[in-house]
């Protein structure tokens, strides 16, 4: 069997299509399938782009077909959060204006309230945290043995979301609010005194997102993860281990991940970890690295990979 690890689709059904056609996925009744081939999606399939409703008929077709496999992305977690109300007349994820442009393009095809939306909405619901294969593993955005074992608790058996846990899960400071930002959201550290750095709106900031796939004595300038030139700034002493950073084993199975906006031509991050986000939501590449459990269940080749 060859597992197909796809990225983030962000709303670019186009892509998604000429991608599965490409890899020799074809449809049938409207849902697209190949022999000894199974797709994984890592998330993040809604935003940005102008075709979500496409692309979620098409990766909800090949999960009720058995071609497919997928897990939640932020997005999606965002949009569940979004669309569920409050016993105060409120939302879990409040309806702020940056809020409202961050969902904009999937209102615009799912608006408030709608029967539709809240169908979609629902089978977000059914997605799982993660996947754990004999030989592979998948999340959406970092993978931490700590914070897996500890939101077990929380979760069905097949590793989606308690419903009733949602209006934890979007409680700031709350235990579980803390282990999805980690799984679907990333890994931040604080920078030590004296050290700061302004975001994009001029406002000072003290924590940093960083690379958990890195080298535990690499210092904070080589961790962090996404900050241009301004990452120049940052301290090269090594991170202190107070850090709480998950740095991945290297004798653990391959595992794979999307969510952070990688940029340039595919390539895998360690033997035994892979990004598939190639900011295909922002005219980037969708790109799929292609798993054969037979013969590379111990490293992982950059000419695996397939761009769109």
């Amino acid at each position: 069997m060859l597992y197909d690890i796809i990225g983030d689709i962000h709303g670019h059904a186009d892509k998604l299509e000429t991608l599965l056609k490409r890899l020799g996925y074809g449809a049938k009744n409207g849902k697209y399938s190949c022999d000894n081939r199974t797709a994984v999606f890592v998330g993040d399939f809604i935003d940005r782009g102008t075709q979500n409703q496409k692309v979620i008929e098409i990766v909800r077709g090949m999960i009720e077909n058995g071609s497919a496999h997928a897990v939640m992305g932020n997005h999606e977690y965002n949009a569940v959060c979004y669309h569920t109300p409050t016993s105060d007349g409120g939302f879990l994820r409040p309806h702020t204006e940056s809020k409202n442009r961050q969902h904009e393009n999937f209102l615009k095809e799912f608006p408030l309230g709608g029967s539709d939306t809240k169908e979609v909405v629902e089978w977000f619901k059914t997605l799982p945290l993660y996947l754990d294969f004999d030989h592979f593993r998948v999340i959406h955005a970092c993978w931490d043995e700590q914070a897996i074992d500890q939101v077990q608790s929380y979760l069905n058996n097949d590793n989606s979301l308690k419903l009733d846990m949602y209006p934890k899960s979007a409680t700031k400071n709350s235990d579980l609010f803390d282990l999805v930002e980690r799984l679907l959201k990333g890994v931040e550290i604080k920078l030590p005194e004296p050290y700061s750095f302004k975001d994009k709106d001029g406002k000072e900031r003290h924590h940093i997102r960083v690379k958990w796939w890195g080298d535990a004595d690499a210092s904070y300038r080589d961790l962090a993860f996404g900050y241009g030139d301004e990452q120049e700034t940052f301290p090269t002493s090594t991170v202190s281990e107070e850090a709480d950073i998950p740095f991945y084993g290297q004798g653990s199975r391959p595992v794979f991940f999307g969510h952070y906006w990688m940029k340039g031509t595919p390539k895998v991050q360690k033997d035994n970890v892979c990004c598939v986000d190639y900011s295909a939501g922002i005219g980037g590449d969708l790109v799929c690295y292609s798993l054969d459990q037979t013969n590379e269940a111990g490293k992982l080749l950059n000419k695996n990979f397939t761009t769109i």
